[in-house]
């Protein structure tokens, strides 16, 4: 018996992750596939259209046997820490023997190399991200043009196997994807933690990830959230699968959907109440003060867009307005990575037929693995403790956001349990 891995945010769950599951099963024969899903709020800085629950039961309906919740803090964070907390996470569980991951390309080789150089950076590449930061780009965009240009280089020179196909152009371009930067954030982290797990690439079959076209059922999920925003919710039905759309269908205007304009007013509580100390998350003293120069009663979008520059993505920004919000602190972060980044688990949604193998993974979890929420409080453990709050305040905040949208209270943090189905 075998089981897969897949990290994930199903914002929403669509029929190119039907498809990625079916695939990912055919390769493997693996018998299960739990899914490591960001909670109610994601990498992007935004909140999930739907609550982490109503995301958790539908991917259980749609071919998932277990669905744990990647912690608040690093699934807001960059691709690199969403990425090694999510592998920890597995390699944590010690009952996962496959991790499968989308990308634009299926050279499963040329993602690991440029793994390899993620984690074994070269001096040369160092120096140039240097350069190329101090210049005004995005660190982001510094690393994949050092490492593109590091590759071609030595292609071009010989000296480097594996490589000579590709041109720096075809570099940039493997680099320049979201999903192609995650599979190598994916595998970089493998490397760094010497995990056991067994990649398996599977390329995306639909429009690219940020595409608005709708002419294919399997489309972006970008395309599907921009329906939701035009109030079209049977538009949907064609794109995901039935499960999803039933579910999504009848929770339509009470508790879903919810955008990033629902943070707007809390972001202007923040700024107003909760004056920064410097220690942010994705905020540094730039951005600061150029937030502090903006208007008050500007949207959250408003604001992401007017503080949108060279220096920084607009995702950036987005998550340094949401830890500005949830005022999560550097020093936390710091704090949790050096006590072993993941010091529980916390599992959303199960399958009653599967629950032989979150036995067997709670017996030999390397961490405490949560059943019920209020476990969290008998964890003995000041890094879990203090993890534990970023979760709960993010709860929270989503709770609010959706009663001041549709006037639905859903329950609370501790009122909440394990979707089994």
């Amino acid at each position: 018996m075998s089981t897969i891995g897949i990290v994930c945010e199903y914002n929403p769950f669509h029929k190119g992750h039907e498809y990625q599951i079916e695939q990912a099963k055919a390769i493997t024969g693996a018998d299960h596939v739990v899914c490591f899903m960001s909670g109610d709020f994601l990498q992007r800085g935004m909140p999930a259209l739907a609550d982490k629950y109503t995301r958790a039961e539908i991917a259980l309906r749609c071919g998932v046997d277990v669905v744990f919740e990647i912690p608040f803090v690093y699934a807001t964070s960059s691709a690199r820490d969403y990425a090694y907390a999510a592998v920890t996470m597995m390699n944590r569980l010690k009952g996962i023997d496959y991790i499968a991951f989308g990308a634009e390309t299926d050279d499963l080789q040329l993602l690991s190399d440029i793994a390899e150089i993620t984690v074994n950076e070269p001096s040369e590449v160092s120096d140039e991200i240097r350069r190329l930061s101090a210049s005004g780009i995005s660190y982001g965009m510094a690393r994949a043009s050092a490492i593109s240009s590091y590759l071609a280089k030595n292609a071009a020179a010989g000296r480097t196997e594996g490589f000579a196909a590709y041109t720096e152009d075809r570099l940039n371009a493997v680099m320049s994807s979201p999903n192609n930067i995650l599979a190598i954030e994916y595998l970089a982290a493998m490397t760094a933690t010497d995990s056991r797990l067994k990649p398996i690439l599977i390329k995306r079959i639909s429009s690219a990830y940020d595409s608005l076209s709708t002419e294919s059922d399997i489309c972006s999920a970008s395309a599907i959230r921009e329906l939701l925003r035009n109030g079209n919710i049977e538009s949907l039905e064609r794109h995901v699968p039935e499960p999803c759309y039933l579910m999504l269908k009848e929770r339509y205007n009470n508790i879903f959907p919810i955008f990033e304009d629902s943070m707007s007013n809390l972001l202007s509580a923040a700024r107003l109440l909760c004056p920064s100390d410097g220690d942010i998350s994705d905020m540094d003293g730039d951005l600061m003060n150029r937030l502090g120069k903006l208007d008050i009663n500007l949207s959250f979008s408003e604001t992401a867009q007017m503080l949108k520059c060279r220096n920084y993505t607009l995702t950036h920004i987005q998550r340094g307005l949401l830890h500005t919000i949830t005022q999560l602190h550097v020093s936390d972060i710091k704090h949790f990575k050096q006590n072993g980044w993941i010091p529980y688990i916390n599992i959303l949604g199960l399958k009653k037929e599967s629950s032989s193998i979150l036995g067997t993974m709670k017996k030999n979890c390397g961490v405490p693995l949560i059943t019920k929420n209020s476990e969290i409080n008998r964890i003995d453990d000041p890094a879990s403790q203090s993890m534990s709050r970023y979760d709960i305040k993010a709860s929270d905040i989503y709770r609010n956001m959706i009663y001041q949208a549709y006037k639905t209270n859903i329950p609370g943090y501790y009122k909440r349990s394990v979707i089994l189905i």
